[in-house]
C-alpha cells in the first residue's frame, strides 16, 4: 500500500472481493484526510516520507510483531523519512494521510515508538473502521472529524515521554522471550506476577509496558493464544474436543467452546465441521 494508492480515495465497492474472498480495500477522502482500511490480507507499504500518515493495525501475524505491527499497535509517520513494509500473511489495517496544515492539526509532530499503543487511538480507529464498513451513506464530514481527532490523539501520545518510557521497557528481546514462556505453559495457569518476573518488571510495570507494547491486556493476551493453538490443532488434528480443552489451559469444554465462539464465531466443532466441509473431497476409482 502506497500512499499514492491511498489517492483517489473514491469509494470502493463492496461487491469487489478478491481470490481468497477478502473484503474489499475501503477508501474515503474527506477534506484535508485520506482514509483507507484493508481487511485481513498480504500488506506492502511505500512510503514515501512526503506528509504525516498513521498506521493503526487491527490484525496482525506474530511474525509482524518484532517490528511493532501487532494487534492494537499504530505507527505515526512524520514527513522526511521513507519506508518500507512487506508482510506476505494478512493484516488488517488503517491508514490515515494528511493533507493539510500540519502545524494547525499536529504541532511538532514526533514519531511514535515502534508498537505504541493508547485506549483513545484504538476507540477512534474502532469507529472509524465501523464507519466505513458499515455506513454505505457515511457523511465525509464526520469521517473527517474521526480522522482528525485521531493524528491529534496519536500526536500527544507520541510526545509523551511516559507513552514511550512504557514501550521501551518491554523490548523485543523480551517479548520474544514472554511469548516462548507463555507458549511453552499454554497448559496450566499464568498469573500476571509470574509473567512480570520472567522479563524482570513489577506486576504493575508489567501490566502498563506489556498493554502499550502489544494493546492486549496480558491475561486477553494469553486467552488468544491459547484460542489460536486450539484453532491450529482443530485444523491439523482430529483430536477429541475435552482434550483439547485440557491441553491449551481452558477449566472444561465448555469454557473453551464459548471463548472459541467468541472468538472465532463458531464453536470448535461447527468449525471443524466447515473445514471437513470445505475439503475437496478424492474422486471416486473408476
Amino acid at each position: 500500500m502506497s500512499v499514492a494508492e491511498i489517492v483517489p480515495f473514491a469509494r470502493a465497492p463492496r461487491a469487489g472481493r478478491d481470490a481468497q474472498g477478502a473484503h474489499p480495500i475501503l477508501t474515503v477522502r474527506a477534506g484535508a484526510v485520506r482514509v483507507r482500511h484493508q481487511a485481513a490480507m498480504s500488506f506492502d507499504l511505500s512510503y514515501a516520507g512526503d506528509r504525516p500518515m498513521l498506521l493503526y493495525v487491527f490484525q496482525a501475524p506474530r511474525s509482524a510483531a518484532e517490528q511493532g505491527c501487532r494487534p492494537g499497535a499504530f505507527a505515526l509517520l512524520k514527513p522526511g523519512t521513507s519506508l518500507e513494509i512487506h508482510h506476505p500473511e494478512p493484516m488488517e489495517v488503517l491508514a490515515v494521510a494528511y493533507d493539510g496544515d500540519r502545524d494547525l492539526v499536529l504541532g511538532d509532530l514526533e514519531d511514535a515508538p515502534p508498537g505504541a499503543s493508547d485506549p483513545g487511538v484504538r476507540l477512534l480507529a474502532q469507529e472509524i473502521r465501523r464507519v466505513l464498513r458499515e455506513e454505505d451513506a457515511s457523511d465525509p464530514r464526520y469521517v473527517e472529524t474521526l480522522a482528525e481527532s485521531l493524528l491529534v490523539r496519536a500526536a500527544a501520545v507520541a510526545a509523551s515521554p511516559q507513552s514511550a518510557a512504557a514501550t521501551r521497557a518491554l523490548t523485543p528481546h523480551k517479548l520474544r522471550r514472554l511469548t516462548a514462556f507463555i507458549d511453552a505453559n499454554l497448559d496450566r495457569p499464568l498469573q500476571v506476577a509470574e509473567l512480570a518476573a520472567v522479563v524482570g518488571l513489577s506486576r504493575a510495570h508489567f501490566t502498563r509496558a506489556f498493554q502499550s507494547a502489544v494493546g492486549q491486556t496480558p491475561h486477553r493476551f494469553v486467552l488468544s493464544r491459547r484460542l489460536e493453538e486450539v484453532r491450529s490443532a482443530l485444523e491439523a488434528t482430529a483430536d477429541d474436543l475435552s482434550p483439547l480443552a485440557v491441553r491449551y489451559g481452558f477449566s472444561s469444554h465448555a469454557h473453551m467452546s464459548s471463548a472459541f465462539r467468541a472468538a472465532y464465531g463458531a464453536t470448535p466443532s461447527s468449525y471443524r465441521r466447515g473445514l471437513a466441509a470445505s475439503r475437496p473431497r478424492a474422486l471416486p476409482a473408476s
